[in-house]
């Protein structure tokens, strides 16, 4: 993962302007790591992130997460990268990659789809596709049909250029969620009608009703590879429905409030939900009559997100209580399977609710929309990079790209560091220093941003913040030698020539001898 121009951190007014009129656009550039991550892989070597050492100028050797399936704790997300908002401010309920990770579609309050450039997260296009509130978004599993649902219950098909070919009036009220079969051949549509309904995609005729819950359905999951549909309402139970005969296999009312999204893992075996009452569960459908684990948070949870590479990692974005007397803030947490408390949590991720999370399709950028007007965009930390983030408990000696994690390659670099001070310092490294910098015993390319980075801690002359007079064990700069003194007297019939040839005052002088 390669950044260029990164604005050094969240900053929540957008990017800085290096100077008037220019604008510094922050860019990750993912297709260098991936043919780095292939080298690697087709060389026989070993891949891993948390053996590269505490320094930056490694950020080139991060491979995408593809290839470290075994490390999901370094493809947690926290470090801002970039801030897109709409030239007319609206809350932006839900954001979605395309399936090929080039752009990225956001769906706002004022029926607007809005590209955004999936590389240097700049404004590519905006269109209006309803006239109400968008409020769900989804691709089809082959990546060519998408569907949006809005706040008067209209469902409309697009092709991924946009253009849209058909409009269905799906539910009298506000449709919250939609989700494709594995075939693609169908789909369910989720509404505040206290429904469910099954669609079929070619006809877009309405096959069958899902009824049983008491409240608005606000989210619906379509298995993997199953005939199985999980459901989310407001009357706080999660259902799973046989799609063939309509009907209920099992009631989940493990949560208090509003079940405001579920989620299938790729696997097929894991079902997570969120719910509003402070808390994410994970059930196994092998066992549905108690969940797996249940995730506390001091936050109403309302979207998730399940990693597409690491199976057993996932984020949740939350907002606190909404209150009159407190603004309610929005902050992304990162969970493992095997663990009840968050990993890393981004406090402040945004100034309101976050209603959405989705993960690029490589895995290395998280985009979330919020209830604040904005859509931000989230990477990887680069290594030696401490960000304001805070771990769960117990959880500090595990930061990734940390000294605590790098402690063993940060003890070999300082080792090797002492070694060649030691040998500057020795009478033979007069007669070394002489040599080219490319015969120098253990210098590689790797090494060039420790050398500019111990440069600038020393001070050199004449560049800007570097105080000190000169290099360490060169000592103090000498001025350079004079130039040598004329020597008066009769100049060769050569020189002389040459000089009444090329230089007109000369031959002027000695013209007038």
């Amino acid at each position: 993962m390669q950044q260029y121009n990164n604005p050094g951190g969240y900053q929540p007014d957008g990017a800085s302007q290096a100077s008037k009129g220019q604008l510094q656009r922050t860019t990750i550039d993912y297709y260098g790591s991936w043919l780095h991550g292939l080298e690697m892989r087709n060389s026989g070597a070993k891949v891993s992130v948390k053996g590269l050492p505490a320094d930056p100028s490694y950020t080139v050797d991060v491979p995408t997460p593809a290839f470290i399936p075994d490390e999901p704790e370094t493809s947690m997300a926290t470090r801002f990268v970039q801030q897109a908002i709409n030239k007319i401010k609206s809350p932006i309920n839900v954001a979605k990659w395309t399936p090929e990770g080039r752009r990225l579609i956001t769906g706002s309050s004022r029926g607007e789809l809005t590209l955004w450039n999936g590389l240097s997260f700049n404004f590519e296009t905006i269109m209006t596709a309803h006239d109400t509130p968008i409020h769900t978004m989804e691709w089809s599993h082959d990546g060519q049909w998408i569907i949006t649902g809005d706040h008067e219950g209209i469902i409309k098909f697009w092709q991924p250029n946009l253009s849209n070919l058909k409009v269905i009036q799906g539910h009298k009220y506000p449709v919250r969620d939609l989700s494709f079969s594995p075939t693609d051949l169908k789909f369910v549509s989720a509404s505040d009608d206290q429904q469910l309904k099954i669609w079929d995609f070619r006809t877009n005729k309405e096959e069958r009703q899902l009824v049983g819950h008491k409240w608005d359905v606000r989210t619906v999951d379509w298995h993997p590879r199953l005939g199985m549909i999980a459901s989310g309402s407001k009357d706080s139970m999660v259902r799973i429905w046989d799609p063939r005969s309509a009907k209920c296999l099992a009631t989940l009312r493990q949560h208090g409030q509003t079940v405001t999204q579920v989620e299938w893992n790729r696997n097929g075996q894991w079902l997570l939900t969120g719910s509003r009452d402070h808390s994410i569960k994970l059930f196994d459908i092998r066992k549905l009559s108690e969940p797996v684990s249940t995730f506390v948070t001091q936050r109403e949870v309302h979207s998730i997100a399940w990693h597409p590479i690491h199976e057993t990692m996932f984020a949740s974005g939350g907002s606190l209580s909404e209150s009159k007397e407190m603004i309610s803030e929005g902050s992304i947490e990162f969970w493992m399977t095997d663990k009840t408390r968050p990993r890393a949590t981004v406090e402040g991720a945004h100034a309101s609710q976050i209603w959405s999370l989705d993960w690029h399709p490589l895995g290395h950028i998280l985009a979330s929309g919020s209830n604040d007007k904005t859509t931000r965009f989230w990477c990887r930390p680069r290594p030696g990079e401490h960000l304001p983030t805070q771990l769960g408990e117990g959880e500090v000696d595990d930061r990734i790209f940390s000294s605590t994690v790098n402690s063993k390659a940060a003890a070999k670099l300082a080792s090797h560091n002492e070694r060649n001070e030691e040998k500057e310092a020795s009478p033979a490294a007069s007669a070394d220093s002489a040599k080219p910098a490319a015969n120098l015993p253990g210098l590689q390319s790797a090494d060039i941003g420790r050398m500019l980075a111990k440069i600038k801690q020393s001070g050199m002359p004449g560049l800007p913040g570097l105080s000190k007079p000169g290099l360490p064990g060169l000592g103090p700069q000498r001025p350079p030698p004079p130039p040598p003194p004329h020597q008066p007297g009769p100049a060769r019939n050569e020189s002389r020539t040459r000089q009444s040839r090329f230089n007109p005052l000369q031959r002027n002088q000695s013209g007038s001898h």
